[in-house]
């Protein structure tokens, strides 16, 4: 079994700006999305799960509020590097207006259909790339029962993978902030939990 959870609103979510492998601290809002999804998790049997979490601070932040909340210890959480977001290169901490600015024509490009998944951005990597580096996490921790706490795109190549999803249906999908995605690995069954933010 595999829970999937993407890190709550940050001040750069709310900005509208690319985040990638740099941070930015979750808002007000984004932590009370991390208090309702362990309020919800309290009720699943959790024993025999390992926490496994992308190292980047959001993460690491949104992580320790659930340990806290469901008496996990957050040392007990795995670090893994695999789950680092998509690095956005030289477009992090920038909106698309910005982007467009800086790289006229470039979000055009990678936006293409034909091109979406192949597209590198510049200093940075593309969905292929990224998908790559998630399938060597889902290999290392096949057969367990797993919390991955992780980044929209994560989440979005995570089930991919899971579900052997198209590449446009890894494109289309999202990954609401206040959403648990639980998948049953053996028969490719999900489940959307919605959690509701007060």
């Amino acid at each position: 079994m595999i829970y999937i959870i993407r890190h709550g609103q940050t001040v750069w979510n709310l900005e509208g700006k690319k985040q990638g492998r740099k941070d930015s601290p979750l808002t007000l809002k984004g932590i009370k999305q991390g208090q309702n999804i362990a309020n919800y998790l309290k009720n699943e049997n959790l024993i025999n799960f390992q926490l496994v979490i992308s190292p980047q601070w959001r993460c690491q932040q949104f992580a320790s509020i659930i340990c806290e909340l469901v008496n996990k210890e957050f040392s007990d959480c795995i670090l893994e590097e695999g789950l680092r977001e998509h690095s956005f290169g030289l477009w992090e901490g920038k909106t698309e207006f910005e982007i467009e600015n800086e790289f006229p024509g470039f979000l055009e490009k990678r936006y293409n259909p034909d091109n979406y998944w192949s597209y590198i951005v510049p200093m940075g990597e593309s969905y292929e790339l990224l998908s790559k580096r998630v399938e060597k996490v889902l290999e290392k921790y096949k057969n367990k029962n797993i919390i991955f706490v992780c980044h929209e795109m994560v989440s979005k190549v995570i089930r991919g993978h899971v579900l052997e999803l198209s590449k446009e249906e890894i494109l289309r999908s999202k990954h609401p902030q206040d959403v648990i995605y639980k998948i049953n690995v053996k028969d490719k069954k999900i489940k959307n939990l919605n959690i509701k933010n007060d």
